[in-house]
């Protein structure tokens, strides 16, 4: 019987749809990966040179399977940090610190160690600077712990050179990262004057980029001074009462450090961050420098100076532990900030109001 008009139009659409379905690329996700930028393959360059300025991490051999305390969230797809256009056709993170207790209203721009309500008896007058990291935009949504087993308690281990002193401290249950439940759950939190990057911005917050809880990569090039947004240092707030000033000290355990991981997506209110300067950025030289090939104070200089005075246009940044590094338009870098012993060190006009953590001594 042959097919009346319907039918064969029907035909025709069918067949148009499989057609159109066959050549359609698959669809999927993936997770990303720890050198999400341009700027990463720089710093793994880099690493070498900077090693001689903390102790080396050795290659981690522990094998476990990792385990999340909680499903993800299935709403989005995770990608690299944000990254702005640039006009050098270089692709540029934007850099984030996390502001300290005397920047913020809501600790009445002092410490928060001094409000009349602190526990001073219990706690003292110092405690870690910490701020919590949110499952939603809501101070209100509680944080996710992460459950840091495997190869990701031999790397805290590592980070902290497999000084018993100083993982006892990092992985006490008094001690801010596990102040929940305890070892191995790990709160979702950062600590005044680390750095951060983001993954979007919504509603006055920020979802923040986290290393790769079930791919991780290669955990022996990332440390403090390579990678100072993914590895956060401590940092404990107090208060003078004579003086009525906030300061900073490290804890008692000396220099400790854990990865900014967690198992899901977690979000910080963007007042408590503050935004690198934007590139593009002309400086002008406070002291005299002499530029060099990597951004380490170890690495070889080039045989050109910026005099005091001088400017230059800083074109892209360079994070190596608590101090920060400029390329410059023409090759070359200078140093930005240095805070390596006593006050911290700006030799541009180049200013940032929230101070990095206090330097490794070790």
């Amino acid at each position: 019987m042959p097919m009346n008009l319907h039918t064969r139009k029907l035909l025709l659409w069918l067949m148009a749809f499989v057609l159109i379905m066959a050549c359609a690329p698959a669809a999927g996700t993936s997770n990303p990966t720890l050198e999400p930028n341009a700027i990463n393959t720089i710093i793994i360059q880099t690493a070498n040179a900077a090693a001689t300025r903390t102790a080396s991490v050795p290659t981690l051999t522990a094998t476990a399977t990792l385990q999340s305390t909680s499903t993800p969230e299935p709403t989005f797809t995770l990608v690299g940090p944000i990254i702005f256009p640039s006009p050098t056709g270089i692709p540029r993170v934007q850099y984030f610190r996390v502001k300290h207790d005397n920047q913020l209203a809501y600790y009445d721009y002092k410490s928060r160690t001094a409000d009349k309500d602190w526990p001073v008896q219990t706690w003292g007058l110092q405690t870690p600077e910490v701020f919590t990291m949110s499952v939603s935009l809501s101070l209100s949504s509680g944080t996710n712990r992460t459950t840091m087993t495997g190869i990701w308690d031999t790397y805290i281990n590592t980070l902290n050179h497999n000084n018993k002193k100083k993982i006892n401290y990092v992985k006490a249950d008094n001690t801010a990262l596990f102040n929940g439940v305890g070892f191995p759950q790990m709160e979702s939190l950062t600590m005044g004057g680390n750095i951060i990057t983001l993954d979007e911005i919504r509603d006055g917050w920020g979802r923040v980029h986290t290393m790769d809880y079930g791919n991780p990569g290669k955990l022996e090039e990332i440390n403090y001074i390579t990678r100072p947004d993914l590895i956060h240092k401590f940092m404990v707030v107090a208060w003078k009462r004579p003086t009525k000033t906030t300061f900073w000290v490290n804890p008692p355990a000396g220099d400790l450090y854990w990865p900014l991981v967690s198992s899901r997506a977690v979000w910080i209110p963007m007042e408590y961050l503050e935004a690198f300067p934007p590139l593009p950025m002309e400086v002008t030289a406070t002291v005299e420098q002499t530029l060099r090939k990597q951004p380490s104070m170890d690495s070889p200089l080039i045989d050109h100076k910026l005099p005091e005075g001088a400017t230059a246009t800083v074109i892209d940044y360079f994070p190596s532990g608590s101090d920060v590094w400029g390329r410059v338009a023409g090759g070359g870098w200078i140093a930005l900030l240095l805070h390596e012993k006593g006050p911290d060190q700006y030799l541009t006009s180049w200013q940032m109001a929230t101070r990095p953590p206090i330097p490794p001594s070790e």
